[in-house]
């Protein structure tokens, strides 16, 4: 980008001096639209002029078109998000001749394959960011003749990946072109992959820029892209409900432990929750309360827990079971810690009712009722807002458990909900709960037809076969 003034030579000394001062206070955030940066510039009078392009690289090359005899192609760059996508004319692609190249060859191929188009295809897989796992074991499995499921079962490292690539570069261009139309149909694919994998590369580090802990995105299994309309939210909001926070119990123990016979939980007649590991040690069903910001103790005391947020790194990931996302744990959890809240825009009953129907249609639920109390009033939805939670497939035999927790708001009829660990959970492993769905014809106690039940995919041993 260049900043460049009208008549600029015709300065004297005192007004060029004036002036760099200007551009030298003109500032925007990091990866803010360039209109910003635009505005900024015509209150102080000067011309902006976008020239950043001459020194970005292509990095992909999505659709062209011809206008006025002039071929345009749509451009993504490096280093930038697909909102920066442009059209381009073809005399502007000068040092991308190689991925032109390519991509007309796989717009219009030829009866052959050629060797550019090979080593195009193979050094692209290998030094590509993200990594295209998917497409890298489907080259593997066409070319070496194993089972995709096969491959992935071996738990290959990328390093391991990258030596079967650079083998295939060995194989005569002729025994290739015999599989021709299948390599082909693969390269198509692997075009395809590559704008998915940047959409969900956009939408990780969109994500992490909210989240308190880092949260990876990886889809090793087909071309679906960051779900629509729905916005990551680091606490609850609501349209509907007063979500002020009073708290009118508090302590003020020094050693919150050491006292917690005395501390917030006893004063609202309830158990001290976590031992001295910050670990809970509540049966299930009861309620968890924690020291608020009224109470005397520090910000380390051993009562601040869920307050503290996530401090797992987890991973949304596609299923490979037609359960479409789901969310996993990068790391090692011990029994009782942590994991994460189920964040979302709390609603009331009514209007959980109403939005139940609509997703009692999809066979999957985001309302999660609040229900401590017999009567629920409130009600959290996370189909549009909310966090990773809203990405946690169901289990009959779930390895997460979901508590009532108190803090700073200490209405009985708004606690916050949080997942804790049922038991040791591994790295990779995935997250899940016990939906206890009911669809809301059963609430009614309407019997629901077997037909339009909704099969379980979570195969533990004890499954129920119907979500509801």
């Amino acid at each position: 980008m260049s900043l460049k003034k009208d008549s600029l030579n015709s300065f004297d000394n005192k007004h060029l001096a004036s002036y760099r001062k200007s551009v030298k206070n003109v500032s925007v955030k990091c990866l803010q639209s360039l209109e910003d940066l635009k505005k900024s510039c015509d209150k102080l009078g000067l011309i902006f002029v976008d020239d950043s392009k001459d020194m970005r690289k292509v990095d992909l090359i999505l659709d062209d078109k011809i206008v006025k005899n002039q071929r345009y192609y749509f451009v993504k760059w490096q280093g930038l998000s697909n909102k920066y996508n442009t059209w381009e004319p073809n005399n502007q692609l000068t040092d991308s001749e190689d991925l032109l190249s390519y991509y007309t060859s796989l717009k219009c191929p030829s009866t052959l394959l050629s060797e550019e188009m090979i080593f195009y295809f193979i050094k692209d897989l290998m030094t590509r960011k993200p990594r295209d796992i998917l497409t890298i074991i489907k080259l593997c499995a066409l070319i070496y003749g194993f089972d995709e499921e096969y491959i992935s079962s071996l738990g290959l490292t990328f390093a391991d990946l990258k030596t079967k690539l650079i083998k295939i570069l060995d194989i005569p261009i002729g025994k290739l072109n015999k599989i021709g139309e299948k390599l082909l149909e693969l390269m198509k694919y692997a075009e395809k992959r590559k704008f998915v994998l940047s959409g969900l590369k956009d939408w990780e580090i969109e994500i992490n820029a909210k989240s308190p802990v880092f949260i990876k995105v990886e889809n090793n299994v087909d071309l679906t892209g960051p779900p629509a309309n729905f916005q990551f939210i680091n606490n609850y909001i609501s349209s509907y409900v007063d979500l002020t926070e009073n708290p009118v119990v508090f302590c003020s123990c020094v050693d919150c432990y050491e006292n917690r016979k005395e501390c917030c939980s006893h004063n609202l007649d309830g158990s001290f929750a976590y031992n001295k590991e910050q670990h809970l040690q509540l049966a299930v069903g009861y309620p968890i309360y924690e020291c608020n910001k009224l109470c005397k103790c520090d910000n380390n005391c051993i009562n601040r827990v869920v307050q503290h947020g996530p401090k797992v790194k987890l991973a949304i990931f596609r299923t490979k079971n037609g359960c479409g996302w789901g969310l996993k744990t990068l790391e090692f959890i011990t029994k009782g810690q942590f994991v994460l809240e189920y964040l979302g825009e709390i609603i009331t009953s009514q209007h959980a009712e109403e939005r139940g129907e609509v997703y009692d249609h999809l066979g999957r639920t985001y309302l999660f009722d609040m229900d401590w109390e017999k009567d629920c009033k409130y009600t959290v939805d996370s189909m549009l807002f909310g966090n990773a939670s809203h990405f946690i497939n169901h289990s009959c035999d779930p390895n997460l458990e979901t508590y009532t927790v108190w803090i700073n708001q200490q209405d009985p009829m708004l606690p916050r909900i949080a997942f804790f660990a049922k038991k040791k959970i591994n790295p990779d492993e995935e997250l899940t709960f016990d939906y206890k769905m009911i669809d809301t014809r059963g609430k009614q106690g309407i019997p629901v037809p077997e037909d339009e039940r909704v099969l379980c995919k979570c195969n533990s041993r004890n499954c129920r076969k119907f979500l509801f």
